[in-house]
């Protein structure tokens, strides 16, 4: 049975990405600073900073993984602006230190490097959909932090035949994210309205900006499918090829509820720079790994506030 390790298996991601690689057959290891040690979700557990080389050293020759996913770090655009040097530091460093083990060992393992749509910044409405040979332009400290783990990346595989494999993920959503994400939070205060525990106002950040979205189940799919797959030293879109005005998402998710709100600006939901349109290619991955995004965005709404039903009854 060959061993994958999963790093953040503690976050919203790596969580159902441990589930779908356990049911694909692999003995899952995880990695995170701030799960419970031990057995975690059907991984071994292990617990510490990946910033910390001892401690990678450590998770490297306890799991001996053949695949890993990293998908560790500081994962909120919103946070990095208030704190951009921990940001650069959770979301670059950990990378750094797997891939030079790796090279320091010669590890035939390969490396899954989870960006973000975020890198590719402000484009021009004639550059959409985004393909991977779209020029970068980060806007935020977060988006720049994965565009530089993806150089990274790129460079141990040229340099030093580093097996690995990076991601340019679009925003994707579903059971068990956090409320301090966009659809997520949506999902969580409509849910209430139908229980009745919440007046009818909504807070929202910015409704006009459109987005490419995935359910998660969808992307772990396409993660493990990658792990296999995909071609060392690319970059792979992971996306639907079709982008939603945040509004008309939660005016879907409201017609599934079947609740009437009103709406009222929060600034804290608004972000010092922000993207009008961000939808992607997913030409690349199909062609090479024969992924595409399956799930309809009906069902993966209706899924988000069922979550919540059970979470806050």
């Amino acid at each position: 049975m060959e061993k994958a390790l999963v790093t953040g298996c503690n976050g919203f991601v790596g969580r159902a990405l441990v589930a779908r690689l356990a049911a694909a057959g692999y003995d899952v290891w995880g990695a995170d600073r701030l799960a419970a040690a031990g057995d975690f979700d059907g991984a071994q557990c292990l617990v510490g900073d990946l910033c910390d080389e001892a401690f990678v050293e450590d998770v490297l020759g306890r799991s001996d993984p053949a695949c890993i996913a990293h998908l560790a770090g500081q994962a909120s655009v919103r946070v990095s602006f208030d704190d951009p040097a921990q940001t650069l530091s959770d979301n670059t460093r950990p990378a750094l230190n797997i891939m030079n083990l790796l090279r320091r060992r010669r590890s035939p393992a390969r490396i899954l490097l989870v960006g973000s749509a975020d890198e590719y910044g402000t484009v021009h409405p004639s550059q959409l959909p985004l393909v991977e040979t779209t020029p970068v332009n980060p806007q935020s400290p977060y988006a720049l932090a994965k565009a530089i783990q993806n150089q990274t990346g790129a460079m141990f595989a040229r340099l030093y035949s580093v097996d690995a494999v990076m991601t340019r993920s679009f925003n994707h959503t579903g059971p068990g994210q956090r409320d301090a994400f966009v659809l997520s939070s949506f999902a969580r205060q409509v849910a209430a309205i139908r229980r009745g525990t919440r007046s009818e106002t909504i807070e929202v950040g910015n409704l006009d900006v459109k987005r490419d979205f995935l359910d998660v189940r969808d992307v772990c799919d396409a993660y493990v499918v990658l792990l296999k797959k995909g071609r060392s030293g690319e970059t792979y879109n992971v996306c639907s090829g079709r982008s939603y005005r945040i509004g008309d998402m939660l005016r879907q998710m409201c017609d599934i509820a079947n609740v009437d709100v009103t709406m009222r600006v929060d600034a804290s939901r608004l972000r010092p720079v922000d993207m009008p349109d961000l939808r992607g290619d997913p030409g690349k991955i199909h062609s090479h790994t024969g992924w595409s995004a399956r799930l309809p965005i009906a069902e993966t709404l209706a899924s988000l506030l069922d979550y919540w039903d059970k979470e806050d009854a």
